[in-house]
């Protein structure tokens, strides 16, 4: 879905996108304001944790270059962490080429695979318990046509690290689109409704799904009576009237004043999460700001917060958003032969079908940010298909004319070809 809304939401988008990919981008540099010290971890991460949050900001940032690239003057929300989730359960298929280029791509090519899971299962039960005034919901589920047969040691794996919901399913009944869907609403609290659309191909063969619901109030919040309708300045250089949200000389606010920008973290709850806000200069502009921001870049900016009294202006807002064609986007970063039915390897799901492979995925989120705080959801799909039909209940009758060849299998030799259409003729 094309979004169309004003060009602020592009770096909010951007910087409530840090909530997904891991707390280590919640470094202030400076302790806390006295009226809500920042919640610490419940322990330290892992060496294995860091790696998974550190691939998953580099994957973060490119992702947002690419949409950034493909469409400068949109908005644009993601949540790395959401495809690194559904995915990281869809890597657990993947063998050779096709494992390599995702763990490439979600940069974590120095981790195992045991490692991977490891990492993933425990920053979801720290993230799970890191505030416990913010709500953060994540949800992983694993659906499957009944009549194909799955590795069993793909479907345990995923439970036990994911958390994996796991349902065999009747594709072909409409009744199991709309479960799918009701299962994504539930898990994002109504904010993403749909995530399949109807009829299932007959040629599918699996869905792996994840679910992020984050709904937390500020810590310091807005009072609704100062909001005004203000203008606000588009990057064509137009400018239109929007609702703003207002603090005045607000203490021990966190700000920093960068070479080309400035940046202020607003908490919520108990100070466990953080939106950061970032205003590039207007001689530097976003498109350009973003295009040359990296992981590494963003983590040195965190660091760098000074306690401040702080009068801000912000717009309140809410939008919904879909990557479109992300299957074009994620082959651009690097994942190509995962969709490639000649070129996949998913052995690991099913050794028999060397043609399963990715047919299509999605990423689609949902943000609405006013004086109270921020509520925030995104959901992602990968779609699993064979290129024919697989083992279910076929009956085929040769009664009428036919093609056949006698063929060597491997060399691909065809060694006889021809047709029938009498075999009563001698």
């Amino acid at each position: 879905m094309k979004n169309t809304k004003p060009n602020y939401l592009l770096l909010a988008s951007l910087v409530i996108s840090i909530l997904f990919i891991g707390c280590s981008s919640l470094s202030t540099g400076q302790d806390g304001p006295e009226e809500f010290e920042r919640r610490e971890l419940p322990r330290q991460l892992s060496e294995q944790e860091a790696e998974l949050v550190d691939g998953s900001g580099h994957f973060g940032f490119a992702l947002m270059h690419q949409l950034v690239d493909d469409a400068p003057d949109q908005n644009h929300f993601v949540s790395p962490l959401s495809i690194l989730m559904a995915y990281g359960m869809t890597m657990n298929g993947a063998e050779g080429e096709t494992y390599t280029q995702m763990q490439e791509t979600f940069g974590m090519e120095g981790m195992s695979r045991e490692e991977i899971n490891e990492s993933a299962r425990e920053l979801l039960e720290l993230l799970s318990q890191f505030d416990d005034n913010v709500q953060f919901n994540i949800a992983n589920s694993i659906w499957y046509r009944d009549s194909f047969s799955i590795e069993e040691d793909f479907l345990v794996t995923n439970q036990d690290y994911y958390d994996a919901v796991i349902e065999a399913a009747d594709f072909d009944d409409p009744a199991t689109v709309d479960r799918i869907n009701s299962w994504v609403d539930d898990k994002t609290e109504g904010l993403i409704d749909e995530i399949l659309q109807g009829p299932i191909d007959p040629l599918t063969v699996m869905y792996l799904i994840n679910a992020i619901y984050f709904d937390g109030d500020w810590t310091v919040p807005f009072d609704p009576e100062n909001t005004q309708t203000k203008p606000f300045h588009l990057a064509d250089g137009s400018t239109i009237e929007t609702d703003m949200m207002h603090q005045e000389e607000q203490e021990d606010m966190h700000y920093r004043k960068g070479e080309d920008y400035e940046a202020v973290n607003l908490y919520y709850g108990d100070a466990g999460f953080s939106m950061t806000l970032v205003l590039p200069d207007k001689d530097v502009g976003l498109e350009n700001w973003v295009n040359d921001l990296n992981w590494n870049k963003w983590q040195e900016l965190t660091e760098g917060f000074n306690n401040v009294t702080l009068t801000l202006d912000m717009p309140k807002f809410e939008t919904e958003y879909e990557i479109e064609n992300f299957k074009k986007v994620l082959q651009e970063m690097g994942i190509v032969d995962a969709f490639n039915p000649a070129k996949s390897d998913f052995s690991r799901i099913n050794p028999a079908h060397n043609d399963l492979h990715i047919s299509d995925t999605r990423h689609k989120t949902f943000v609405r940010v006013n004086e109270e705080g921020t509520e925030a959801a995104a959901a992602t799909s990968v779609g699993m298909n064979l290129t024919s039909v697989g083992p279910q209940s076929v009956q085929i009758n040769f009664d009428r004319p036919f093609f056949y060849v006698i063929r060597e299998v491997e060399s691909e030799t065809i060694l006889f070809m021809g047709t029938m259409n009498d075999p009563s003729s001698s």
